[in-house]
């Protein structure tokens, strides 16, 4: 795969001659003052230092200047009192993973203030960085495309089940706070045999994060998350990504729990090895996702496929992690590439994606 994006030692060179990047992220111990829930902390969305100082210094090993801040708002202001950054002599380039705090649509913050302003960022617009975020919203607008997504539910804080519709008796679920990611506010108490004893639970688990649950049909089987490169009308998958865990490829009934994620007690596996029929499937049904709901640059589609072949989308990422032990790297160097393959790449498209507007 990846026959089409392919960028040359030649033009990274020329790029690092034009422009500099911006990279604007949490670290673990470094990034300060923020909101936090009181059960499954948003640290685990928050890079370690070591994550953070590889991107820099994988950027200027390709030959990038770089400037780098552990928060938003310290980057915002040096926005604004440095005139958008515009009298340098380069053109700014910005990579976000910040999203610090609890509020809905936080990751959304430096895309919005970038496009009011003229700055080139390498995530989706806010809009879309929003929507993915949103799991019921997002799920809704696919399952009317006729998209392959389970049965769901939505259970609202005090307020209860959405329209009441809510699981049959027995059937197994599994509940995920609508605008999390990174597993937050997921164990193994999250999947169960729907009753109606279970609405505690779910009261519970919505007013402790402050916001709703999302329940749905629980599909056992095989964990798959398929990285894109989307380059205008040019949409590349990376390679369709099987999450191991305890070793297994078929993880039955286990999920990537918060601190499975967090501790990254999981694996990866070529999925196309496994199954090159379904991976074939998996990657046209990615391109018809990320081309619908319009995210630009680096996306993910994650799967869940039962024994019987059959797959549900589970999750759209607009900004998938860009760490060196996430499924997107791993993807790069199966296809015989390596990080910082992955980075120019991201680097590339972006550069690409304004030249055209």
């Amino acid at each position: 795969m990846l026959e089409k994006i392919k960028i040359s030692s030649e033009e990274i060179h020329q790029y690092t001659q034009m422009y500099n990047i911006i990279l604007v992220a949490n670290v673990r111990e470094k990034t300060t003052s923020f909101v936090d829930y009181e059960g499954t902390s948003v640290i685990s969305e928050f890079l370690t230092l070591n994550q953070y100082e590889l991107i820099i210094e994988t950027l200027r090993e390709s030959g990038f200047e770089v400037h780098s801040y552990f928060d938003e708002i310290d980057f915002l202001r040096d926005c604004i009192s440095n005139n958008f950054f515009k009298d340098r002599h380069k053109k700014t380039i910005v990579i976000n993973t910040a999203q610090k705090g609890t509020a809905i649509g936080r990751k959304s913050l430096i895309p919005a203030f970038c496009d009011q302003n003229g700055l080139w960022h390498t995530n989706s617009n806010a809009y879309i960085v929003s929507l993915t975020r949103n799991k019921y919203h997002c799920d809704s607008i696919l399952q009317a495309n006729s998209f392959p997504i389970t049965s769901e539910y939505l259970y609202y804080p005090t307020l209860g089940w959405f329209l009441g519709k809510k699981p049959k008796p027995s059937e197994r679920v599994i509940a995920k706070l609508n605008g999390e990611t990174s597993s937050i506010g997921m164990d193994s108490n999250n999947i169960f045999n729907y009753s109606e004893s279970r609405d505690d639970f779910l009261e519970h688990l919505a007013s402790t994060y402050n916001q709703p649950v999302i329940v749905q049909s629980f599909i056992e089987g095989f964990e798959v998350e398929v990285p894109v490169v989307i380059n205008g009308n040019e949409i590349e998958i990376v390679l369709p990504v099987g999450i191991s865990i305890d070793n297994k490829e078929n993880v039955g009934d286990l999920i990537l729990d918060y601190n499975t994620r967090k501790n990254l007690k999981f694996g990866f596996y070529n999925f196309e090895e496994y199954s090159p029929e379904i991976a074939n499937q998996l990657a046209i049904c990615t391109k018809q996702v990320v081309k619908l709901l319009g995210i630009e640059g680096f996306g993910r589609v994650d799967f869940r496929v039962d024994l019987d072949g059959n797959f549900f989308v589970t999750d759209v990422a607009a900004n998938p992690h860009l760490t060196l032990g996430m499924s997107f790297n791993y993807a790069f160097t199966e296809n015989g590439m390596n990080y910082k393959n992955m980075l120019e790449t991201l680097i590339a498209i972006t550069i690409s994606r304004y030249r055209r507007r």
